[in-house]
């Protein structure tokens, strides 16, 4: 699939089972302003079933780049599934592993800030990866509308994080992450770590308290 391609209704009720191969499936939802909030990302090895959703519930598959997906037939999958211990384990992680991250993701736009924000997806990023380099999938104004936020403020956040000495940007979709621990803080929300960046920028140090 490019970019902006969609897997239809119609072939959803063919296929309503799939595994990203490459690159990266987004969840779509159109509102009737022509406004679109992507609800959900599927990432390399993430399987994907849609069966029994309905097309109001469901959205829209879009691919937010050059991405391969392997469709699997239901009745195929099933046996497999049922007869093969590894292929149950594969399925049951994936499909678990989403609901976390569902379950992360609302609670990242119901109540984090920005920056607390693009902390908790690189880290989502980097479970898809390896060690301390992070490579960005999908292009900031696709990661802007997942995180609820402007283009602009993805920008300067990346930016912030670089001149804190927390992430080294190496282009524009690849980074490495040069203090894990702050990030951790940042993404679960430690005021503390924020605080201490306003103070540095004021011209002071935060007082210890005893």
């Amino acid at each position: 699939m490019q970019r902006g391609e969609s897997i239809t209704s119609e072939e959803l009720l063919i296929w309503p089972i799939m595994a990203v191969t490459t690159g990266v499936l987004s969840l779509q939802h159109l509102l009737e302003d022509g406004r679109k909030t992507i609800a959900a990302l599927f990432m390399q090895g993430d399987i994907i079933d849609m069966r029994g959703m309905g097309n109001r519930q469901r959205g829209h598959l879009i691919a937010l780049g050059k991405t391969g997906i392997c469709r699997l037939a239901p009745q195929e999958f099933e046996t497999v599934v049922d007869h093969n211990l590894g292929a149950h384990k594969v399925a049951w992680n994936s499909l678990r592993n989403q609901a976390c991250r569902a379950m992360d993701h609302a609670a990242d736009l119901a109540k984090k800030q920005a920056l607390e924000k693009l902390a908790s997806f690189l880290f989502e990023c980097r479970r898809h990866q390896a060690e301390d380099r992070v490579h960005i999938p999908l292009r900031r104004i696709d990661l802007a509308d997942y995180l609820g936020m402007q283009p602009e403020t993805v920008s300067r956040s990346f930016k912030d994080l670089q001149a804190r000495g927390i992430i080294a940007l190496e282009s524009i979709s690849n980074l490495r992450i040069l203090d894990f621990p702050t990030l951790r803080r940042i993404a679960n929300g430690d005021k503390n770590t924020q605080n201490q960046r306003q103070g540095q920028e004021a011209g002071f140090k935060p007082a210890k308290i005893s």
